[in-house]
């Protein structure tokens, strides 16, 4: 029996939340790793688009890396960037230069929509009840 690298074994392992930072922090800026809620629900939403190990969500980061960065950079009227920063809740805005970024869970669920299409959107509706 082969026995496996360690680069084997890693990119087998399963996902979790903090695999996943482990995954997208280094491709990305530190200034997008604020976001640290909703890292709980990403492996069940990858689970159902056939990312099921590191390695598949390390491939599906890089592909997307250029589009997602050139995203972030997209400027913003100063008005809207005044905005966020009033309500306190978004983290992820520079007022200076009217851009803001996305947090982890963000840049993954972006990459899920570039590679998937709208299907792979959450969309945030009232439940009923």
């Amino acid at each position: 029996m082969k026995r496996q690298t360690a680069r084997q074994r890693v990119d087998t392992a399963p996902l979790d939340s903090e695999s996943i930072r482990r995954v997208v922090r280094p491709l990305f800026r530190r200034r997008n790793d604020y976001g640290s809620k909703a890292l709980n629900e990403l492996p069940e939403e990858l689970r159902r688009f056939g990312i099921v190990t590191v390695r598949d969500l390390r491939l599906l980061m890089k592909r997307h890396r250029r589009s997602l960065l050139l995203d972030e950079n997209v400027r913003m009227k100063r008005a809207e960037a005044l905005y966020l920063a009033h309500e306190g809740r978004f983290g992820g805005i520079d007022t200076f230069a009217n851009i803001s970024w996305l947090a982890i869970p963000g840049l993954v669920r972006s990459a899920m929509e570039l590679e998937f299409g709208e299907e792979a959107a959450i969309y945030v509706t009232d439940s009923p009840g």
